[in-house]
């Protein structure tokens, strides 16, 4: 099993746009790693695609990605869905369709019903973006059932639904598996983090990152009543869930500009939790089972 961590940054990336923080001039001088485009993940053994952040397009050129054959969404947000113009810029052939043709594939594209009912409202006064899509025989939608299974080639893809019911968002958390071999990928708005065998004993937890006591971006410290605290998880928390569902290595995507930390400072987090095999995502990152 072959993933890149396509885009390792959150709702805002780095460098934003007009900012003069030392982390965002940092990255426009050095660029990756010390950059990071919106949060999406590609599996390379089967050419899927996890998300469409904005600047899903620069992604897939920047690591020359030559096909995209599924998409699966986690949630609507933005930073997940903002890029859903790349099923025009994928397939669609202007020539071809002045004369008639359709384009040459549909991509398939997976979430259960709830987080459909939620894409399905991304809209303009015309209707659905993604209705369409799928007129444009741009897209298939494809209804995930929870905790089952979609079987392609030897892979296993499972969306796991963490209701919002309490929580923020709905969201589907996914559980990759080839033979032995599991990835989790839960980028985003996964706190509280749902109970699931399916959970356990993976290969490879990739999570949303956490906020960090101390200073923030310009010496901002989160106080202890502050809603951020109950909205991201804690470092203390992410530990608490690597020791329950016991993953061999955790890999942290989803980073913030507003931390106030750049790919160094992370390099020197991962030496603080070598205990726990925590590292710190980049955009191009190789994940290899």
């Amino acid at each position: 099993m072959e993933l890149i961590i396509l885009g390792s940054g959150g709702c805002q990336p780095i460098p934003r746009p007009c900012c003069e923080c030392k982390v965002c001039k940092e990255a426009r001088i050095k660029g990756v790693p010390y950059s990071r485009d919106g949060p999406a993940l590609f599996l390379n053994d089967i050419n899927a695609l996890f998300d469409t952040p904005e600047e899903i397009g620069l992604e897939l050129n920047r690591e020359r990605i030559k096909k995209i054959n599924l998409v699966f969404y986690t949630h609507w947000h933005p930073d997940h869905t903002a890029g859903m113009r790349v099923f025009e810029q994928l397939n669609l052939d202007w020539l071809n369709k002045s004369i008639g043709k359709s384009p040459k594939y549909c991509v398939p594209v997976y979430a259960n019903k709830i987080v459909w009912d939620e894409l399905n409202a991304l809209k303009n006064k015309f209707g659905s973006y993604f209705d369409y899509y799928k007129s444009q025989k741009l897209i298939i939608k494809k209804c995930l059932k929870n905790n089952v299974p979609v079987k392609l080639n030897n892979l296993e893809i499972t969306g796991v639904f963490r209701s919002a019911a309490g929580c923020s968002d709905n969201v589907l958390i996914y559980v990759i598996k080839e033979k032995k071999k599991k990835v989790i990928y839960a980028p985003c708005d996964c706190k509280p983090f749902p109970d699931s065998k399916l959970f356990l004993n993976s290969d490879i937890l990739i999570i949303w990152a956490p906020f960090f006591e101390g200073y923030l971006k310009d010496k901002f410290k989160l106080e202890k009543d502050n809603p951020i605290r109950k909205e991201l998880f804690s470092m203390a928390e992410i530990i608490a869930i690597i020791e329950k569902i016991k993953p061999k290595k955790t890999i942290i995507t989803h980073i913030e500009e507003l931390m106030g930390k750049s790919y160094a400072d992370f390099k020197k987090l991962e030496k603080v939790y070598k205990k726990y095999n925590i590292q710190f995502a980049y955009d191009g990152l190789k994940i290899k089972l």
